[in-house]
C-alpha cells in the first residue's frame, strides 16, 4: 500500500505539471489586443475588457457626481491627448472620493482619479504632468504589453517550477524543492514588478513630450514628483516591491537642463482651483471632522475658492440654506458656482431663483448639457436630445429622462433608461430585470426604443463572452 500510495502520488504530480504546461498554452497564443486602430470599439478586445471594469467601477458609491468637475477634466485632457498617437481622442473619466493617494489607467481609454491626490498636487501644471503621465500608458499600450509579458514570464519561470517538482519526485530533499519552487514564483513576480516599473519611466518621459509639444510647461512632471516624494518620504522605499519606481528616482530621470518656458505662464487657473476644490471638499466628507479638514486644506476661507469649498460641503452635508449663503459671500461665477447655485436653490425650495440661472446659461449656450438637463429635470420638461459620447453627460440625460416619464406616468418608458442607467454601472441582472418589467406595458410607439436598449445590452454581453470575460 505504502508503495502504491508513493506512485500514485509522484504520478500526481506528474499531471499537475503537464496539466500547468498544457493549460496555460493559451498564453503563448495571447490574443491581438490591438486587433484594431480604434481603442474604443467593440472590435478591440482591449476596450471590452476595459469598457467592463469601467462600468463595474461606476457602480461604486464612491463616484464623485459633479458634472462641471468632469467638464474642466475633458478640456484639460484635450490640451494633451492630440500629441498623443491614439487614434481615438476621447478618454471615459471617473471621480472617486477615496482616502487614498492614486490615479490610473485602464484599457479602452479609461482614467480614473482618486480625490485624495489633489491633496499634493497644488497648481495645474501639477496637474497636467499627472495627466500626461497616465496619458502615456494609453497611448504606449502598457496593458497590452504587460498581458503579453506576463505569458513569457510564465513559461520561462515554469522551468524552476516545474524543477521544484521534478526534485520531490527524485527524492530530493524538500527544502531543496520548495526553495526551486518558490525561487520560480519570485522570480516571476519580480520579473513582472521589474517590467511594469520600466513602463513608468517609459510613460514619464513621454508625457514630459506631451507637455512641451501643447505648449505646457513640463516642470509639472518634476512637481509631481516632489509632492509624491514629500508624501511618501514617511513610507518604506522598497522600490524593489513596487510596480513604481520612487518618486525621487523619478524626479531625477525627468530633469532636463533646458526647460522650455510655458506660452501659457499667464494662463487663468481659476477653472483649476475649484476642480481641486470640488475634490477635496468630497475627500472631507471621508474624514472625522470635514469642516476641520477643509479648513486645513483652505486656510484662506474668505477667498471665493474658500467660500465654494464650504457652500459645496454645506450642500454636501444637506445644508442648501448654509451652502447658499457661503454663496453668497462670492464675488464671481463660473461652471462649478453656477451649478451649486442652482442646486443649493432647488434643494432649498427655490426654484424660481434656480431657474433663472439655468435660463441665463441656456440663453448662450442652448445645447449645454450640464445645465440643459438640468433644466429639464426643474420644470418635468422632456430634455432635447444631443449628442453624450461621455458617460457622465449620458447619466444625466438618462436622469433627466426618467423624471420627465415618470411625470407623465410612463412607467415602462422611465424603466427603459433607468435599465440604461444600472447597465452602465455594471448591475447586468438589475438592467435586465427592468427591460422585462418595461416590456410589460410598453405601448407600440415606444417598444422600438426599450428593444434596441435590449438589443444593445445583448450586444455588450455577447462579445464580452467572446472574451471570456466573467
Amino acid at each position: 500500500m505504502r508503495l502504491f500510495s508513493a506512485v500514485t502520488t509522484k504520478l500526481s504530480i506528474l499531471l499537475v505539471v503537464f496539466s500547468i504546461s498544457f493549460s496555460n498554452s493559451a498564453y503563448s497564443i495571447l490574443p491581438d489586443l490591438t486587433a484594431t486602430k480604434d481603442e474604443r470599439s467593440l472590435s478591440n478586445p482591449s476596450y471590452v475588457v476595459g469598457q467592463h471594469w469601467f462600468r463595474k467601477l461606476n457602480g461604486s458609491a464612491s463616484v464623485i457626481d459633479f458634472p462641471p468637475a468632469y467638464d474642466y477634466l475633458k478640456g484639460a485632457l484635450s490640451r494633451i491627448l492630440p500629441q498623443t498617437s491614439l487614434y481615438n481622442k476621447m478618454i471615459e473619466m471617473t471621480l472617486l472620493n477615496s482616502t487614498q493617494t492614486n490615479a490610473f489607467v485602464i484599457p479602452g481609454n479609461h482614467l480614473f482619479i482618486y480625490s485624495d491626490i489633489m491633496e499634493i498636487i497644488t497648481s495645474e501644471d501639477t496637474f497636467y504632468g499627472l495627466l500626461a503621465h497616465e496619458v502615456s500608458h494609453l497611448d504606449l499600450n502598457h496593458y497590452e504589453r504587460q498581458t503579453q509579458h506576463a505569458g513569457e514570464e510564465f513559461h520561462k519561470n515554469l522551468l524552476l517550477i516545474g524543477a521544484g517538482f521534478a526534485a520531490a519526485l527524485a527524492g530530493a530533499d524538500p527544502d531543496a524543492s520548495a526553495a526551486l519552487w518558490m525561487g520560480g514564483m519570485a522570480n516571476q513576480v519580480d520579473g513582472l514588478l521589474s517590467y511594469s516599473r520600466t513602463q513608468e519611466q517609459e510613460a514619464d518621459r513621454h508625457g514630459r513630450q506631451y507637455l512641451v509639444d501643447a505648449g505646457l510647461d513640463p516642470k509639472g512632471m518634476n512637481t509631481l514628483f516632489s509632492a509624491l516624494a514629500k508624501a511618501s518620504s514617511h513610507r518604506p522605499q522598497l522600490e524593489f516591491l513596487s510596480s513604481h519606481p520612487l518618486p525621487q528616482t523619478r524626479m531625477a530621470d525627468s530633469l532636463s537642463t533646458s526647460s522650455p518656458k510655458s506660452i501659457l505662464e499667464t494662463r487663468n487657473h481659476s477653472d483649476f482651483d475649484y476642480f481641486r476644490a470640488t475634490l477635496l471638499t468630497y475627500r472631507a466628507m471621508l474624514a472625522d471632522d470635514p469642516y476641520h479638514y477643509l479648513a486645513s486644506i483652505f486656510p484662506d476661507s474668505q477667498s471665493d475658492v474658500g467660500h465654494y469649498a464650504k457652500a459645496l460641503l454645506h450642500y454636501l452635508d444637506q445644508s442648501p440654506d448654509q451652502a447658499l449663503n457661503s454663496l453668497s459671500k462670492v464675488n464671481h461665477s463660473n461652471r462649478f458656482i453656477d451649478y451649486l447655485r442652482v442646486k443649493s436653490f432647488a434643494a432649498n425650495n427655490q426654484q424660481s431663483n434656480a431657474l433663472a440661472i439655468l435660463k441665463a446659461k441656456l440663453s448662450l449656450a442652448p445645447k449645454d448639457i450640464v445645465f440643459s438637463t438640468l433644466y429639464a429635470e426643474l420644470t418635468n420638461k422632456k430634455p432635447e436630445t444631443l449628442k453624450t459620447p461621455y458617460l457622465y453627460q449620458k447619466k444625466q440625460m438618462w436622469e433627466a429622462y426618467m423624471n420627465y416619464y415618470q411625470g407623465i406616468s410612463n412607467i415602462p418608458m422611465a424603466l427603459n433608461y433607468k435599465a440604461l442607467y444600472e447597465f452602465s454601472q455594471g448591475k447586468d441582472k438589475q438592467a435586465e430585470n427592468l427591460i422585462s418589467r418595461a416590456y410589460r406595458d410598453i405601448s407600440l410607439q415606444d417598444k422600438e426604443i426599450v428593444k434596441k436598449t435590449e438589443e444593445y445590452f445583448e450586444r455588450i454581453k455577447e462579445v464580452e463572452k467572446r472574451q471570456d470575460i466573467k
